[in-house]
């Protein structure tokens, strides 16, 4: 890969993506609540299709299998876009499948969590399988729930890329530096043009990068144990408790089923209380919401990777940011609250 490559790729994303607007391809808008957070302008959601081709480029020897897999998982995202899976139990079971499978194909199992007893029930093949397959699909879903808002997601990954660059953890996937280096600037292009809303994730793109970071770590971790697993876990904990989070929220305090989507995660709190008392404009108070969430999440990013060895310095953070998620979502469904009663 060099500079031209890039050049190349960057034009032809460009180009494809004026053909998309143009014809109304993959339009974003189809009148759901959750959409019109961001605009009622329609807007392609092509952003996956461009990072699975690039992908595929720079990764075809290392993951060469993997992409049967990776492919699979964005082409239910993409049929989602494109209304042909409407179902959300079918989607959920169809990424049950492919990641089970996936998961005992490549024999992807969690070697030790540093807690004897839970270690003990892992040794357990099937059982670890399913933990792991669990914990994909929390992740694929969870950031597919943080696409609600515009260059969340793709800045998260952003982040987590420079984190795994910073610390070198690259090596122990077999990859050339030069080669993630291409893979997180194209990342940052897509993601400017996220930015300037010219093309939004979609499904396709949201369950790409959460599948394919999910697999990532669990392999950098397999191959490097002396890091503390929580670390991992705390490269992924926004998108994964958003899910689990949401889970109980509808389940057990609602009594609604956690497949149904609403406009409660809080992100969205966030947003509805800057649109309404500091941002009227959608799309600059999406942005800003957005990019505060990330600022954060680099902020502890960066604080973790001081001693990625120590699992209890993992998980005091990993519980410093449960316990901020928990107080700031139910403060601020408060304050959405008040303001509500006022119109």
């Amino acid at each position: 890969m060099d500079y031209l490559t890039f050049s190349i790729s960057v034009v032809l994303v460009l180009l494809i993506n004026f053909l998309f607007i143009k014809k109304n391809i993959l339009p974003s808008f189809s009148g759901d609540n959750h959409q019109k957070l961001a605009s009622v302008k329609s807007i392609p959601l092509s952003g996956g299709i461009f990072l699975l081709s690039i992908y595929c480029l720079i990764f075809l020897k290392t993951f060469s299998l993997h992409l049967i897999f990776i492919i699979s998982i964005f082409l239910i995202g993409l049929f989602s876009d494109l209304k042909i899976l409407k179902s959300a139990k079918i989607r959920l079971f169809l990424q049950s499948a492919i990641i089970f499978v996936f998961v005992i194909f490549f024999d992807l199992q969690i070697t030790s969590t540093r807690l004897e007893f839970f270690d003990e029930v892992l040794r357990n093949r099937f059982i670890s399988y399913l933990f792991v397959s669990f914990c994909i699909l929390i992740i694929v879903n969870g950031s597919n729930f943080l696409d609600g808002l515009n260059t969340l997601v793709l800045g998260y990954y952003l982040l987590v890329s420079y984190i795994i660059y910073k610390t070198e953890l690259y090596n122990f996937i077999n990859l050339e530096p030069k080669l993630f280096l291409f893979w997180f600037f194209f990342l940052a292009f897509v993601y400017v043009v996220n930015f300037l809303n010219l093309l939004y994730l979609g499904d396709n793109g949201a369950y790409f990068l959460g599948f394919v970071y999910s697999f990532v770590l669990i392999l950098i971790y397999n191959n490097y144990t002396t890091i503390s697993p929580y670390f991992i876990i705390l490269l992924l904990w926004y998108p994964g408790f958003e899910n689990l989070f949401s889970i109980i929220r509808k389940k057990i305090l609602k009594k609604n089923s956690p497949l149904l989507p609403d406009p409660k995660h809080l992100h969205q709190l966030m947003f509805m209380i800057f649109n309404k008392k500091l941002i009227k404009n959608k799309i600059y108070a999406n942005l800003v919401v957005a990019n505060t969430i990330n600022i954060y999440n680099f902020i502890v990013f960066s604080i973790s990777i001081q001693n990625i060895s120590d699992t209890k310095y993992q998980l005091v953070l990993l519980l410093i940011n449960i316990i901020i998620y928990t107080f700031l979502y139910f403060f601020l469904s408060k304050v959405l609250k008040k303001i509500n009663n006022q119109f």
